[in-house]
């Protein structure tokens, strides 16, 4: 029985090793290129040009018509807001879509079909996406206007937010850790990370660890493995220790240090993001 455990282990290693190997191999590959004049069709999703999506200018052109007859009335002649419905351009949803994707799951949620039905294809609401996504380029000051139209909200009001029901403050401040940080990303980049922290941020380290042993007792230190079949810490004196693992035990607790910036994108409203955006630009 133990020899069957033992070389179930081993087999299970072997195959994860195999894994590791064939996702390394393929990472290691150059990207695919996307093919010549590859700005027509439908197809195949959009390139990405730094931060963001370059969708075709076919895409785009049959966007313009189709946005102004679906969500034009609510949201605006350009995405901006309107009357009945909010500014599309910096909406999280929009700024999370990839090829109109997360649009049209969000449009056809029950919460939106309530106020308003979308009676589009996908095809049309990939088009849309095309529209609002060339929008937002156009918007921080890739096209031809400057990032100064992205900083659409009240600086005082963000303010306000950032020290109070945001929640900013318990772990960051203006005086601190984002002094200058208005001076070192434009808005459209200030703006971005806000919704969606782990951008750029790679694969880092595991950081802090918590390793609680059979016995109950906690040892801390940095994490430089994690498997299901051991761990590793940096102890604080410098030395490394290993301890085997088997059926989770000892467990491994890693805190997510972004775990608040996920928690407030649950709740973070257009309005709110753009108040916090206007009120980071000043920290220069």
């Amino acid at each position: 029985m133990l020899f069957q455990v033992h070389s179930y282990k081993l087999t299970a290693l072997i195959g994860g090793l195999a894994l590791f190997s064939m996702i390394a191999a393929v990472q290691a590959q150059p990207p695919a290129q996307p093919p010549a004049g590859g700005r027509g069709g439908r197809g195949g999703g959009a390139p990405r040009a730094g931060r963001f999506t370059i969708y075709p200018q076919e895409a785009i052109a049959r966007g313009l018509p189709a946005y102004n007859s679906t969500c034009g009335y609510c949201h605006g002649e350009r995405g901006k807001g309107g009357k009945a419905g909010p500014d599309l351009i910096a909406s999280t949803v929009t700024l999370h879509d990839e090829n109109g994707v997360e649009l049209a799951r969000f449009v056809r949620e029950p919460a939106h079909s309530k106020v308003v039905k979308i009676d589009a294809t996908d095809s049309q609401i990939a088009d849309i996406a095309a529209y609002l996504h060339s929008r937002i380029i156009y918007a921080s000051g890739r096209g031809n206007v400057h990032v100064s139209e992205v900083l659409v909200g009240d600086p005082k009001a963000g303010e306000q937010y950032f020290n109070g029901g945001g929640g900013c403050a318990k772990c960051h401040s203006a005086a601190g850790d984002l002094k200058g940080v208005g001076a070192k990303y434009d808005p459209p980049t200030l703006q971005e990370k806000l919704v969606m922290p782990r951008a750029g941020r790679g694969g880092g380290g595991r950081g802090n660890a918590t390793v609680t042993l059979a016995s109950g007792e906690k040892i801390q230190g940095a994490a430089l493995r994690v498997t299901d079949f051991d761990v590793t810490l940096r102890l604080a004196d410098g030395t490394t220790k290993t301890w085997a693992r088997e059926h989770g035990v000892p467990k491994v607790d890693i805190p997510d240090p972004l775990q608040a910036h996920v928690e407030i994108m649950r709740k973070l409203s257009d309005t709110d993001m753009h108040n916090l955006t206007a009120y980071l630009a000043t920290l220069k």
